[in-house]
C-alpha cells in the first residue's frame, strides 16, 4: 500500500510537471518587523508533509521573526483558486505554481515582478530554466523543481536493425526508423508534442516581440511535410498523433526500439518486462537543430499585494536554494534547478550506472545544461499550443493542406494574443 501511495505520488507531481494570504498593503517587511506569509503548494500534501514542513521549521529557525503557514491546493482547484484569489487579492504570499499558471498571473499583475530581488540568485540557477520565469521584460519567479526526458533504447532491437548506439540528433533518429521499421517491425522515433518540437527545430510559434503568430513559416511548412510523409510511410501510428500510443507497453513489447521519457518513468518497462528491461541502456536526449532540451518546470513565485515582501522574497529563495534543491531530489525522482545541486555526488556517481534509471539520473541532470522552457513566455501559451497541436493533427489525419494548416493556426494564435 505504501508503494501505491508513493507511485501515485510520483504520477501526480510529474502530472504538474507536464503540463512542469496578501493584503492590499505593500510596505512592510523590515528586517526586525514580525511577518506570517502563507505558503500554497500544488498537490505536495500529504506525501511530501515532512520535507516541507521540515524545510518550513529550519527556516522559522533562521528567521525567527517569520511565520510560515503552508496550504497545499489540490491539483484540479489550482487555476480556480489561484484566479478567483488574484481577483480578489487573496493569493498566497509564496507560491509553487507551473509555467501556464505563473504567466496568467504574471499578466494579470498579480504576481510581483522578482527582476531586481533576485540578482544574487540569478546565476546559481540554469540559464535557460531561470528564463521560464519571464513575461516580456519582467523575471515573475524563482525556478523550483524540474523534469526532462532522456532515452531509453532496447539494444537488441537495435542490433537487429545494424546499429551500435542510439541516435543522437532527430536527423538521424528519422533515418533509423525507417531501418528499424524494415528490418524489424518496430517503431523508432516518436514525437509527443509538435508545439516542443517546432521550436526545438527552428521554427518559431511566435513573433520574438510576441505579439503576432511566426508560425506560418518555411521551416514549420517543411517539417509538417516531412511528418506527412513519415505517417503516409507507417513509422508514425495513429494512436502517436491523437496522444493515446502506449508508449511503455509498446516499448516492454518490443515493438517500440526507444522512448523519450523522465528516467524516473523507466522502471514501468522493468514492472511490465524485466527481460526487455535488462536488455536495454539510458542515453541522452535527441536533440533538434536548436540543440535545446525542453524541460517540464515548476516556479516559486511571491504575490504582489503580500503585506511582507522581503519575507516573502527571502523564504522563496530558501525553498529553491542548492541544499533544499538537493534535499527534495533525494526522495522523489525530479530534477533541481540550481547548478549546484547537479553537481552533488547523488547525480555524478551514478554516470557509468549500469541500472538504467540510475544512468538517467545523471543524463538528465547533466543535460540541463542545454534546458529551457521552450514555450513563449505568452499569457495564453496553452491555448496556443492545442491550436497548433490541433492543426498538426487535421494534416496527418485528415489529409488537411499543410499550407492551409498553418494559416490556420496563425490566425488562431493571433486572435489569442490579443
Amino acid at each position: 500500500m505504501k508503494h501505491v501511495k508513493k507511485v501515485l505520488a510520483f504520477v501526480m507531481i510529474f502530472s504538474l510537471l507536464a503540463l512542469t494570504a496578501c493584503n492590499d498593503s505593500s510596505s512592510g517587511g523590515a528586517k526586525d518587523e514580525k511577518a506570517e506569509i502563507t505558503f500554497w503548494t500544488i498537490s505536495l500534501s500529504p506525501t511530501f508533509d515532512d520535507y516541507i514542513n521540515g524545510m518550513i521549521a529550519d527556516f522559522e529557525k533562521e528567521n525567527p521573526n517569520i511565520k510560515v503557514k503552508w496550504q497545499d491546493i489540490p491539483f484540479d482547484q489550482v487555476e480556480k483558486k489561484t484566479l478567483t484569489a488574484a481577483a480578489s487579492g487573496q493569493l498566497g504570499d509564496v507560491m509553487n505554481l507551473n509555467t501556464d499558471y505563473l504567466k496568467k498571473l504574471a499578466a494579470l499583475g498579480a504576481v510581483k515582478n522578482l527582476e531586481k530581488d533576485t540578482k544574487d540568485v540569478k546565476d546559481d540557477f540554469f540559464p535557460g530554466i531561470w528564463d521560464a520565469g519571464k513575461l516580456e521584460d519582467g523575471t515573475y519567479a524563482l525556478p523550483w523543481y524540474l523534469s526532462t526526458g532522456v532515452v531509453l533504447y532496447n539494444k537488441e532491437l537495435l542490433k537487429k536493425a545494424g546499429y551500435d548506439n542510439p541516435p543522437t540528433t532527430e536527423e538521424e533518429a528519422w533515418e533509423m526508423s525507417k531501418v528499424i521499421k524494415e528490418k524489424t517491425g518496430a517503431i523508432g522515433h516518436l514525437v509527443k508534442d509538435i508545439h516542443v518540437y517546432l521550436p526545438a527545430n527552428g521554427a518559431d510559434i511566435v513573433s520574438e516581440d510576441l505579439k503576432s503568430a511566426a508560425i506560418n513559416n518555411p521551416k514549420a511548412l517543411e517539417i509538417f511535410k516531412e511528418f506527412k510523409q513519415r505517417y503516409d510511410d507507417g513509422l508514425i501510428p495513429k494512436e502517436a498523433v491523437l496522444g493515446t500510443y502506449k508508449h511503455n507497453e509498446a516499448f516492454a513489447q518490443e515493438k517500440l526500439a526507444w522512448w523519450n521519457i523522465g528516467p524516473q518513468l523507466f522502471r514501468q518497462v522493468k514492472d511490465l518486462s524485466p527481460e526487455v528491461y535488462a536488455k536495454s541502456d539510458a542515453s541522452p536526449a535527441i536533440l533538434g537543430s536548436e540543440e535545446k532540451i525542453h524541460v517540464g518546470i515548476m516556479n516559486v513565485a511571491v504575490a504582489e499585494k503580500t503585506k511582507h515582501p522581503e519575507a516573502a522574497i527571502k523564504f522563496a529563495k530558501f525553498v529553491t536554494n542548492a541544499e533544499n534543491q538537493l534535499a527534495f531530489g533525494k526522495i522523489v525522482p525530479i530534477l533541481p534547478s540550481v547548478i549546484e545541486a547537479t553537481e552533488d555526488e547523488f547525480y555524478t556517481d551514478v554516470k557509468e550506472a549500469k541500472d538504467p534509471a540510475d544512468k538517467g539520473r545523471y543524463l538528465a541532470a547533466k543535460q540541463l545544461e542545454k534546458g529551457a522552457n521552450l514555450f513563449p513566455p505568452v499569457e495564453n501559451i496553452s491555448q496556443i499550443n492545442k491550436a497548433v497541436q490541433e492543426e498538426f493533427q487535421k494534416v496527418l489525419l485528415e489529409d488537411k493542406d499543410p499550407e492551409q494548416a498553418l494559416k490556420d493556426a496563425e490566425t488562431e494564435i493571433n486572435k489569442l494574443l490579443k
